[in-house]
Parts: C-alpha cells; sequence; structure tokens
C-alpha cells in the first residue's frame, strides 16, 4: 500500500471540503496544532490509534488536545478516517493538507540560517523579495543562528536551499584539495 498516495488523496479531500464549506484557514491551523500535539504528546497518539476506544471518544480526546471545538471539516474529516481504519496515516495526511493550503493560498516557508542575529529591516526587505520572486502573497520568515556556519547563510524555500556559508566553502575546498595528488619537489 502507498502511504504517501493515500495521504495525498486524503489531504486533497480535506482541503477541497474545507475549501467548499470556507474553513480552510482554520481547518488549517488545527491541522498544524494537532501535527504538534501528536509528535509531542505520546499519550494523544496511542490514544488516537488505539483499537480499543470508539471513533467517537478519538474525536473528543482530538477536541480536548486542540483546546475546544473543532471546525465541521476537521471533525468530518478525523471521522472519516477513523471509520476507515487509517489513524495511524493521519500523521501524513495533515502535513500534506497543510502543504495543500499553503500552495492554494501563496504562502510560503523561508528558513534563513546566519551565523548573527540579523536585523529585522533586512528580513523584511528579504520577505519581500522572496515573494515577488515566488509569485507569493505570504512569506513565512523561520530565522536560525548557527554560529557554526561561520559567516556567509543558508537560504531554504521548500526543497531548495542555498548555501554560502563559509564553512560549507571551507569543507568544499577541502574535498578539492584532498582528491589533489600529491607532488613531489
Amino acid at each position: 500500500m502507498d502511504t504517501g498516495l493515500i495521504a495525498r488523496r486524503y489531504a486533497r479531500a480535506l482541503a477541497d471540503f474545507a475549501e467548499s464549506n470556507g474553513e480552510m484557514t482554520r481547518t488549517a491551523e488545527e491541522a498544524a496544532k494537532f501535527i504538534e500535539a501528536y509528535s509531542r504528546i505520546g499519550k494523544l497518539r496511542q490514544a488516537f490509534i488505539s483499537p480499543v476506544l470508539d471513533p467517537d471518544a478519538k474525536v473528543v480526546v482530538v477536541r480536548q488536545a486542540l483546546g475546544g471545538k473543532l471546525t465541521g471539516s476537521f471533525e468530518g474529516f478525523l471521522r472519516l478516517v477513523i471509520r476507515h481504519h487509517r489513524e495511524k496515516w493521519l500523521c501524513f495526511m495533515l502535513p500534506a493538507f497543510v502543504g495543500i493550503y499553503k500552495q492554494r493560498c501563496g504562502i510560503v516557508d523561508m528558513t534563513l540560517t546566519t551565523a548573527a542575529e540579523i536585523d529585522d529591516d533586512f528580513i523584511d526587505r528579504l520577505s519581500a523579495r522572496v515573494g515577488t520572486v515566488t509569485h507569493s502573497r505570504e512569506v513565512h520568515v523561520h530565522r536560525k543562528v548557527d554560529p557554526s556556519i561561520i559567516g556567509g547563510f543558508r537560504f531554504r524555500i521548500d526543497d531548495r536551499l542555498i548555501d554560502t556559508s563559509i564553512a560549507t566553502q571551507l569543507r568544499r575546498v577541502e574535498q578539492k584539495l584532498g582528491r589533489l595528488p600529491e607532488r613531489k619537489l
């Protein structure tokens, strides 16, 4: 069974259903909260995939973990997943759904790793430029400081990476020098 195919089909179905109900953004927020809680809270994972709990109890557990009422789209989706015994694939379905949501809404996630803190003005200019280049309405910037890169930056958008860090450049020089034949004097 192709887990990726199943996850994408369910994710598209949730996206279409939530969009038709006008609940796309709220459902995506609930999905993101569930992903975070599911990865952090072991008891939630155990309860949700437990064959002992009935479907209503599982929905109540999710409702409690997310802090209250769920959108009709998200709750209906959970019930569908539970009814078809696909609970263990939910950790693949929901990230796929969030990806579809971001794509449909023109949202791009960008991670900028630098050796030192960067000022907000630079981040705003970079974010605006990325939005223009990617034709995105919204750019979410995630900053990381990693002194081990020495200088330069690592810039990631989705699966694209631009790495101009000094550490990477030094590693490349070292690899090239290691391949050179030894010269005799």
